[in-house]
């Protein structure tokens, strides 16, 4: 069989059926992969904050932010990479998985030992230490997990992404339901992850050598991965600077406690996260294959309708549901929380506008603009925080995290202004942030004559009648359904 054979038969093996909707429902099943990823792992750190309490709690969550960072300094940008080089060339299938996975390996064995010296310097105790160097473990599966899903990704196999979520999670949540229900403490947390990790891995290389058997076995030089290592990484290491640092900064400065306090409503606004990211998904192709033209406002002013209306009213229902949902599914030992997830969540709205002002931009090959905003981002996150928690604690993390992605949104909207010549945030929207302000107002002055519920229930809808007569759902409508945008 000739190479140009095998190629032809990997690309025609990979390609989705040609059916009108194969766009969505490629999006759809990559939105599923993380609905299914973050929707096991706030269960499993639900499962954890209510067995190990908020000290114990919060050096896991300390732990976790370290790995995470870890991780992406190692090499989890390099997932792009693969998915780009495999859609180019997937006879390079193979050579890649393998080279990007062992150097991975090869970053984690210096670097978890430097972040382990770290917590000595900052005199953790011997015992969060030693934790840390089993929990670091994880980073030697990383190397396979992220090579398999940028080669999934790169022949349309998005339901491999699926059964891989699929695969960690069940044996994170089987593991840690028996280990924490029956030991609960930090060791038997970190059993848990290494067991997801590793079957994960284990599953990533056996579903990974499927995907590549028809190709032919191309090698693509040590020296262009690891110039790809710098290149794809210093996107998401600065993007993480600033969305994990305030959980390792709250546990150094003010106690693990706060950490563990902070932590599950952080995790909770990660998780919302799943709405723009499916949307976005979906839209940035239908926006890369336009070409830039007068309609380039119409557009951007629906995503942001679209995201903005859909990021208020999280906003609006926990803000209003903040103490029942607490108490319900932390208990009384994290009261504490509740004022935390009260504030945290507003830091929603920007965030998901952001969310498709970056898919805008990406789509207009503007994707240059994004290291120096979140480089002016992440500065600006670590000053604040330095400057006001030691005052303010957790409180002053979430304020911090609002301003943070207000900046972003900020620094989006003049970048857009310059280089496009309009505002991408419609008038009307606005207004709807003012009344739905108010309405949280008197909601909020309700809740001590009717229950929480009720109080939600009816601010629900009287914002949501706000937005029918204010013509918000009628832009809605437009986002959603069949325009001349899709039908071009």
């Amino acid at each position: 069989m000739s190479l140009a054979t095998s190629t032809a038969q990997l690309k025609e093996a990979a390609a989705p059926a040609k059916s009108p909707p194969w766009l969505f429902a490629r999006a759809s099943e990559a939105m599923l992969s993380q609905v299914l990823r973050r929707t096991v792992r706030f269960l499993f750190l639900f499962l954890c904050a209510r067995n190990l309490g908020p000290e114990v709690f919060g050096s896991y969550a300390l732990l976790l932010a370290m790995l995470e960072t870890l991780s992406l300094i190692t090499g989890e940008g390099l997932t792009d990479y693969v998915a780009r080089e495999v859609s180019k060339s997937p006879g390079v299938a193979r050579s890649l998985f393998n080279r990007v996975s062992i150097l991975r390996c090869l970053l984690a064995i210096p670097l978890a030992p430097m972040a382990i010296a770290i917590l000595h310097l900052l005199h953790y105790p011997a015992e969060v230490e030693r934790n840390a160097a089993w929990l670091f473990l994880a980073l030697l599966a990383r190397g396979p997990l992220a090579s398999a899903q940028g080669l999934f990704r790169a022949v349309h196999r998005m339901r491999l992404l699926v059964w891989l979520e699929a695969v960690q999670g069940a044996t994170l949540l089987a593991i840690g339901w028996y280990f924490v229900a029956h030991e609960p403490s930090l060791r038997a947390v970190i059993w848990a992850e290494l067991g997801s990790a590793f079957s994960g891995a284990l599953a990533a290389i056996l579903m990974a050598r499927n995907v590549w058997s028809l190709a032919g076995d191309w090698s693509l030089p040590w020296s262009t991965i690891w110039k790809a290592t710098a290149t794809f990484n210093i996107f998401p290491l600065i993007t993480n600077i600033y969305d994990r640092i305030d959980i390792v900064m709250l546990s150094v400065i003010a106690g693990n406690a706060a950490a563990g306090f902070y932590a599950l409503p952080y995790r909770v606004l990660a998780t919302l996260q799943i709405i723009p990211f499916g949307l976005m998904a979906a839209a940035l192709p239908i926006l890369a294959g336009r070409a830039p033209s007068s309609n380039d406002k119409q557009m951007c002013l629906r995503m942001t309708t679209l995201l903005g209306v859909l990021s208020m009213f999280p906003a609006l229902i926990l803000t209003l549901l903040a103490g029942p949902l607490v108490f319900l599914v932390l208990g009384e030992s994290y009261a504490a929380s509740i004022g935390i997830l009260r504030v945290l969540v507003w830091a929603a709205i920007p965030m998901f506008l952001n969310y498709g002002l970056n898919t805008f931009l990406l789509a207009r090959d503007r994707e240059q603009v994004f290291l120096r905003t979140n480089s002016i981002c992440a500065a600006a996150n670590v000053t604040l925080n330095l400057m006001f928690i030691p005052r303010f604690s957790f409180y002053a993390a979430a304020a911090v995290t609002i301003v943070t992605e207000c900046l972003l949104l900020a620094q989006n909207l003049v970048i857009i202004r310059k280089k496009f010549d309009f505002v991408a945030l419609p008038n009307r929207l606005w207004t709807s942030m003012l009344i739905l302000a108010a309405v949280v107002v008197g909601a909020q002055a309700a809740n001590g004559h009717v229950s929480p519920l009720v109080a939600a229930a009816v601010a629900c809808c009287v914002f949501a009648f706000w937005l029918y007569f204010n013509g918000s759902l009628k832009g809605i409508l437009e986002a959603t359904g069949p325009s001349k945008m899709s039908a071009q």
